[in-house]
């Protein structure tokens, strides 16, 4: 089944609404309410909030949200988490 979802070119896809489930648990109710969009393109998962200062606090859990969710979706997928 793998191999042919790589071979349509769905694995992408498939990470990004994977990341999207995830998030909610993953970065809290708090986090959540204010993340106004979620996009996954080749390893980054773009994150854009509607707070300043979350934004700001945010940067200094990137590291921690990665592993987590790379940890649930069970392989990595994200590299990096970049601030919008």
């Amino acid at each position: 089944m793998g191999d042919l979802v790589d071979a349509f070119g769905l694995r992408e896809k498939l990470d990004e609404q994977a990341l999207i489930s995830a998030w909610d648990n993953v970065a809290g109710p708090m986090i959540s309410r204010h993340t106004t969009s979620l996009r996954y393109r080749a390893g980054v998962l773009r994150v854009k909030v509607d707070s300043a200062p979350l934004r700001h606090e945010l940067g200094f859990l990137k590291e921690g949200l990665v592993k987590l969710l790379n940890e649930r979706i069970g392989r990595e997928v994200v590299r990096t988490i970049a601030l919008d």
